[in-house]
């Protein structure tokens, strides 16, 4: 039955309870709400009006601490009070804690006619202790699963402290050591270092972070730890110095690992029948095996702290152009970071006083931040196999040479034989026919002996073209008169017919040591390129000279005509000619022309006395 909350609180009291700092409820037996001050207006987020008369449970939901709602309302109807701790979530979904205090209210004959609940904040004490007891539940859930051992030690070395990583390191049980002396577990032999290193730690004065030593198992073996100190003797919540413990044994394993894995790489380097240098970031060799020892025919300490590119310096492409040191392939591999692979290599062994050809790879190996720690390179001996491509290329030459030399023999056969056939024959016809005409012409009447006059202009002028075209097939003057008098023939030729201005410079040329078919090669070189330049150029001047070195014939063929775009006309039938011929003496042609500025054109043939595939 609900009381009338006029008879559990007098007017007074009402007021008192409106003005303190505590939450006060208070309910009839039924747990009806019948007052609601301030304060528990601003934890519940809930006004008086809207809770009076409703249900507690309906308007707020406790959690309570260390007990439960039965047992609670169990101690409240047997001591007439209960008091414990609390929290709650109110309607803005704040949460707070409470010192909650709740008791009945009796009237003045001493019946129960009420119930007060009486709530004090404890939210910002409770969240300290939860962080402190977070904290705390933190740090030694850290020091009992940290795979380090933690000791701590008075200033005599005696264990105060072990954490629980010791049963898995050592085999101990906590307090298995505790007061007993650090130093009974450690190897006879580590004691001394031990001692000193405690001792400098102990005075602050530590020369090393860490040592390494062997301490005594449970099971009586040593273990390799790495010990660390800090001395802590100063802090007042400690007062002890920090020993840290780690097992070794893992990097020792590795460290040895590592050392077996560097000998069998370096056996497996030193017995490799390809040459091997191993260089750092900068070049520098740190490592070569015997292939390259002997390749190089050197020493090992010859080259190491070296850099290849200094060391070897006359270092020639396939071409013979020489390797720049932006490219050589260390080098580069080390700027790119990137693989170079199937370089080849002429480098000068000045040792053996000859070219060797090496194939070469360089691999740069990077750290996990993409940075080049060293670079492998190797290299493997090609010159005999160059030696073997020199020689079937040469042979691929020299067949290619006979073949164009057997072209060329026929072509001058043929010229020879067209030559004879015109002068020979059809010369001789027209001759004949001239003389017809001439007799013919002692008994025409005049209507006749103008056609006859007509008819051997132009007999004589064909016979003239016949003469000339045996002549520039067949040169009448080269093997009797010479190189230098045939050409002038030539020229002269030209001069007459082409209008053409054509000087001949032949200073410190010795056609004597020249073969004859070198002498035929560049006769019709040049005739060749005097009816280029005649039918295709506009010249007005050209310029010929021939020189001899002790190396080399050369021929220079320049005029002022038009020229041309070498990269946009189609070189002809001409130009193929001359550049055959030149191949079939090792020779070579270079033509140098632009659009209004002429042609130029330099042939080079080797200078031998002998004649190369026969005689022309």
């Amino acid at each position: 039955m609900n009381a009338d909350p006029s008879l559990l609180i007098p007017r007074y009291e009402e007021l008192v309870l409106q003005n303190i700092s505590e939450s006060i409820i208070i309910t009839d037996l039924e747990f009806t709400v019948q007052s609601w001050n301030r304060v528990a207006e601003h934890f519940f987020a809930i006004r008086a009006a809207d809770a009076i008369g409703r249900r507690l449970r309906d308007l707020v939901h406790f959690t309570l601490y260390e007990t439960d709602r039965d047992e609670a309302l169990q101690q409240l109807y047997q001591n007439k009070i209960w008091r414990g701790k609390v929290s709650f979530t109110n309607a803005r979904g704040e949460t707070y804690f409470f010192a909650q205090t709740v008791k009945f209210i009796v009237d003045r004959d001493g019946r129960e006619v009420g119930i007060m609940g009486l709530g004090h904040d404890i939210t910002d004490k409770q969240r300290a202790e939860d962080k402190l007891v977070q904290s705390e539940q933190f740090y030694r859930a850290l020091i009992a699963d940290s795979l380090d051992l933690t000791l701590l030690l008075n200033a005599e070395g005696e264990i105060t402290y072990a954490s629980a990583a010791i049963r898995r390191i050592l085999g101990y049980r906590e307090e298995d050591v505790l007061h007993t002396s650090a130093f009974q577990y450690i190897h006879p032999e580590d004691l001394g270092w031990a001692l000193q290193s405690f001792e400098r730690e102990v005075d602050e004065n530590p020369v090393i972070k860490f040592i390494v030593v062997r301490i005594l198992k449970k099971s009586g073996d040593w273990l390799w730890c790495m010990v660390r100190g800090h001395n802590l003797l100063a802090n007042p919540a400690i007062r002890a110095l920090a020993v840290y413990i780690h097992d070794d044994t893992p990097r020792l394993n590795a460290t040895e690992a590592l050392k077996q894995s560097e000998k069998r790489f370096r056996t497996l380097i030193r017995d490799l029948q390809i040459g091997v240098l191993l260089q750092d970031a900068h070049g520098r060799i740190e490592m070569t095996n015997q292939a390259t020892c002997k390749l190089f025919d050197i020493k090992e300490e010859e080259v190491l702290g070296g850099k290849v590119w200094e060391l070897y310096d006359d270092v020639t492409q396939e071409d013979g152009s020489r390797f720049q040191q932006s490219e050589r392939p260390s080098f580069k591999a080390i700027q790119s970071k990137q693989l170079v692979k199937d370089v080849v290599m002429g480098v000068w062994n000045w040792k053996q006083k000859e070219r060797v050809w090496l194939m070469v790879n360089s691999d740069p190996i990077l750290d996990e931040a993409g940075n080049v720690l060293h670079v492998v390179s190797s290299f493997t001996d090609i010159t005999e196999r160059k030696k073997l491509e020199r020689k079937s290329f040469a042979e691929k030459m020299a067949h290619q040479r006979q073949l164009s030399q057997a072209t060329i023999e026929g072509q001058e056969k043929e010229r020879l034989e067209i030559g004879k056939e015109l002068h020979d024959n059809i010369g001789q016809q027209l001759t004949t026919v001239k003389l017809f005409l001439d007799m013919a012409k002692t008994t025409a009447d005049e209507k006749t002996l103008l056609v006859v006059n007509q008819a051997l202009r132009g007999v004589s002028e064909i016979i003239n073209e016949v003469r000339s075209m045996s002549r520039s097939l067949v040169p009448p003057t080269l093997k009797d008169l010479g190189l230098i008098d045939s050409i002038n023939d030539l020229i002269e030729s030209f001069r007459s017919t082409q209008s053409l201005s054509i000087e001949l410079d032949y200073f410190d040329f010795d056609e004597d040591q020249v073969p004859d078919n070198k002498k035929l090669a560049l006769y019709r070189m040049l005739q060749e390129q005097l009816n280029n330049i005649a039918k295709h150029a506009d010249a007005r001047h050209v310029a010929i000279i021939l020189r001899q070195t002790p190396g080399n014939i050369l021929l220079q063929v320049k005029d002022d005509g038009k020229g041309f775009d070498i990269n946009k006309v189609k070189r002809g039938l001409g130009i193929a000619n001359i550049n055959n011929r030149a191949e079939v003496f090792g020779g070579n042609v270079l033509l140098n022309a632009a659009p209004g500025e002429g042609c130029e054109m330099n042939v080079c043939l080797p200078n031998s006395t002998v004649a190369s595939f026969g005689q022309v």
